[in-house]
């Protein structure tokens, strides 16, 4: 895994990646591919959390995760990113069509080019073990998405959320969700508002900053809604 100093997103995407990790008795650590869905999920999410959030102060929020001065070009790609994402979902209603199925279909699209029939393809996927850092730099990517996609589409991202999280769940569709590697434990949580999600995230965003940019801990403070 990276060793270098990461930006936010980095420090994010190793978050979610490390829980997933399977060790090996004499090969390094992996990633289950059904489990790597599953961050992907987790990941593309968050970024979309995020990037509602701080729609209104992206230049400010980009300060975190892009290259100094070039804060407006990152923005620009993560919403251009997350415009073609919505063009083929096309008439999407949830967040699942956008990253994990979508992510499960790219992967598979490669097996078909390779020539693999479609029985090989699902026991490909089945036993397909990830290095970390390939899953690592493709969730840091899903938060990149994610983040364009809040940022440029903050009306569809209410409706989606809403759709998903602010509501009962029922316990099928949570042992569902479970099986995927999207939620853990056997609790189903009540409603989860937008905004209670986006105060979460905001204390992770003040922790990396008061640990990793502490000159900018006065700006990211002020961003409660």
């Amino acid at each position: 895994m990276p060793e270098k100093k990461l930006s936010f997103t980095g420090e994010l995407a190793l978050f979610i990646l490390t829980p997933a990790l399977k060790k090996r008795l004499f090969f390094g650590p992996y990633v289950p591919f059904q489990r790597y869905l599953g961050c992907y999920q987790i990941a593309f999410e968050t970024g979309v959390v995020l990037g509602h959030m701080f729609r209104d102060r992206m230049p400010s929020f980009a300060r975190l995760f892009s290259t100094t001065g070039r804060e407006e070009e990152a923005i620009g790609f993560m919403q251009q990113s997350a415009r073609d994402k919505l063009a083929k979902a096309r008439d999407t209603d949830s967040f699942l069509d956008l990253a994990m199925f979508a992510e499960e279909n790219r992967i598979k699209a490669i097996y078909r080019q390779s020539g693999l029939t479609e029985g090989q393809i699902e026991y490909a996927a089945k036993t397909l073990k990830m290095e970390p850092e390939q899953a690592h730099e493709l969730l840091w990517g899903a938060l990149a998405i994610g983040i364009g996609f809040g940022s440029a589409f903050p009306e569809l991202t209410e409706k989606l959320w809403a759709a998903a999280y602010e509501r009962e769940i029922p316990r099928e569709e949570w042992e569902d969700m479970r099986r995927l590697g999207v939620v853990n434990g056997d609790e189903i949580p009540g409603l989860l508002s937008l905004r209670k999600r986006e105060e979460a995230l905001q204390s992770v965003v003040e922790l990396y900053v008061s640990t990793s940019r502490p000159e900018l801990l006065s700006d990211f403070k002020l961003v409660r809604r």
